[in-house]
């Protein structure tokens, strides 16, 4: 595979190999960066830290307005919207990187990511400019509050069955909504509605701007298991006449709209688990140092050791990705709007739409990561962390919505290598050739382990090519068995996607780690060795549903042998390199990298 220091394009991590100091990582972060990440924290000490228990209560649904009021004042709901109206034009890595700080709020991030996510985004990216006149000012400056409506009873993850609908008044002038909306963040207090429905006989979902001012009804607050200070209603319409100047974008190309929108909130659910993850850590950790039995600190015991050693390598790894991504959007927009003579608010839209796979990526790992820490985390508290007063407890009913939220985990597990599936039928990504090729290279036994090296450079860069490798073996036996009917099959695409996503993490890790000065190294390269010995015993879990669904039982054995051999490493101290990095973050006394 060719090695360029260049940015990859969309699902090209696979095919090509990058250089470390081609990636963006925490590292990296300027002192503007770093400004605006204290200046968000600052803020949120200050008037959400104190309130955090009234935001686990539905009383905090009373706070939220106020408090993007007072957000909107200040600049932070529009980081990233251009600076020609009023925004702080800030590049997609330093959105990410501020969006991070946001979501350390419980649950009032629930609100502030539909405010200056899906608010923001629908009309910036699809408005005519009569409505960005009118709406986006307001909407940056938290003086309108917004909500998007999506969601129906009979309406989930199929989106575009969504019964909603508009009529075409007589006179041509309105659109005369009916229908009903559910799970709507925001809905409570809500000035505005991006309403997705069908117009008239369409095939296909629109999108309309609708005021609540002009009928918009509201079920009561629902009973949720977490989120409580997060506003959450179904939405009714019952003829409810929209001005035809309020169509959003082109009738009938509302799914595009809705689709576009869901790949920079999946990056942000991912992110939010990466603040929530950190957070827990931090509580997980405190408390074992603080917790004393036999005589000594919980955190001095091997088994708790072992658990903060695995919190740390899935924190570590999940930042080490969202960071990449960003950097690598930034350097690709850049290159659309020089190349691609278009304007940048489009060219964004063509840079969100080209890493959907890396985006559904973070949100699945990121999600998962957060679920795994704050539940070790409060194993930690033990019967202190059951307790319903605990700030742990807060985290474990608030984030199990996320593996739910903006596509379900299921479904983003079939995004990612449908999509892969798709560059490759286009010719942007030579998957079956690569696959011929390392069949090949099985038959003439040229594999071969990597345990000869001791360099930790040329070891990692040995089994990350082998992964991929083992990625393409593996992925050409089912493609070749199941042809045009593999995105039918559903359990065979999830299994595929497990591996690209470890491929896709792993590397940033590795890359990270080898970006890191040598005097820094000590822990983030014990770091990476864990998650290799991770990745190896995953990839190959993953390989063996696939293999033998796909290839006769002699040729599986034969593959899964081979993919032994490519994943064999050589014999790390797996004990000791979690005693390392658990010691290194117990003296901490928090999550610092």
């Amino acid at each position: 595979m060719e090695t360029k220091s260049t940015t990859v394009k969309g699902g090209e991590f696979l095919i090509r190999s990058s250089l470390p100091e081609s990636v963006f990582t925490p590292e990296d972060y300027t002192e503007e960066h770093k400004m605006l990440r204290d200046a968000i924290r600052d803020f949120i000490n200050k008037e959400i830290e104190p309130l955090k228990e009234t935001f686990d209560s539905k009383e905090g649904t009373k706070l939220a307005p106020e408090i993007l009021e007072k957000l909107g004042e200040l600049g932070f709901l529009a980081i990233s919207a251009p600076e020609s109206i009023g925004g702080m034009g800030c590049d997609i890595k330093t959105n990410l990187a501020a969006s991070e700080v946001m979501s350390d709020s419980f649950s009032f991030s629930q609100t502030l990511g539909v405010q200056r996510g899906l608010g923001v985004n629908t009309i910036l990216f699809y408005g005519s400019n009569e409505q960005k006149t009118k709406y986006l000012d307001k909407i940056l400056t938290g003086k309108l509050k917004c909500s998007y409506c999506l969601t129906e009873p009979g309406a989930g993850s199929d989106a575009n069955s969504g019964k909603t609908k508009a009529t075409l008044s007589e006179d041509g002038k309105h659109y005369i909504l009916n229908g009903q909306k559910m799970w709507i963040t925001n809905a409570g207090f809500a000035d505005i509605f991006s309403v997705f429905c069908k117009i008239d006989d369409d095939e296909n979902l629109s999108c309309l701007i609708v005021e609540k001012e002009w009928g918009v009804q509201l079920g009561a607050e629902e009973n949720k298991l977490g989120i409580h200070g997060s506003s959450t209603r179904q939405v009714f319409f019952e003829n409810v006449k929209v001005p035809v100047e309020n169509l959003l974008g082109e009738r009938d190309k509302g799914f595009k709209i809705a689709m576009n929108a869901l790949n920079m909130g999946r990056l942000m659910i991912g992110i939010a688990g990466s603040a929530i993850s950190k957070r827990a850590f931090n509580l997980g950790v405190q408390y074992a140092n603080q917790r004393v039995q036999f005589k000594k600190p919980i955190a001095s015991f091997g088994a708790i050791q072992e658990k903060i050693a695995k919190m740390a390598v899935g924190i570590y790894t999940l930042e080490s990705g969202w960071n990449r991504l960003g950097g690598d959007m930034d350097v690709l927009l850049e290159e659309f709007k020089s190349n691609g003579g278009v304007d940048a608010l489009k060219a964004k839209q063509q840079v969100a739409q080209e890493f959907a796979a890396e985006c559904s990526i973070i949100k699945v790992f990121g999600s998962e990561v957060e679920q795994f820490v704050v539940d070790e985390a409060l194993q930690i508290h033990g019967g202190m962390g059951f307790s319903g007063e605990s700030e742990i407890s807060m985290h474990y009913r608030n984030i199990r919505g996320n593996r739910i939220y903006e596509g379900t985990n299921e479904i983003n597990r079939l995004v990612i290598p449908s999509t892969i599936l798709k560059y490759a039928m286009k010719g942007k990504l030579p998957l079956m050739q690569l696959s011929m090729e390392t069949f090949q290279e099985v038959q003439a036994g040229n594999l071969e382990p990597i345990t000869t090296h001791t360099n930790f450079q040329e070891t990692a860069s040995s089994f990350l090519e082998h992964c991929k490798k083992a990625f393409f073996l593996i992925s050409g036996q089912a493609i070749q068995k199941f042809q045009q009917e593999i995105q039918e099959q559903q359990q065979v695409l999830s299994k595929l996607s497990d591996i690209i996503s470890q491929i896709y993490m792993l590397e940033s890790v590795i890359l990270r780690t080898l970006k890191t000065k040598e005097e820094h190294r000590d822990i983030p390269e014990a770091i990476s060795k864990l998650l290799m010995n991770e990745s190896a015993d995953r990839i190959k879990i993953a390989a063996k549903e696939v293999t033998f669904t796909s290839v006769e039982t002699d040729m599986a054995a034969m593959t899964l042998k081979t993919i032994g051999k490519l994943l064999q490493l050589p014999g790390y101290d797996v004990i000791s390199l979690r005693r390392k990095v658990a010691t290194y973050f117990i003296k901490e006394n928090q999550y610092n990298i």
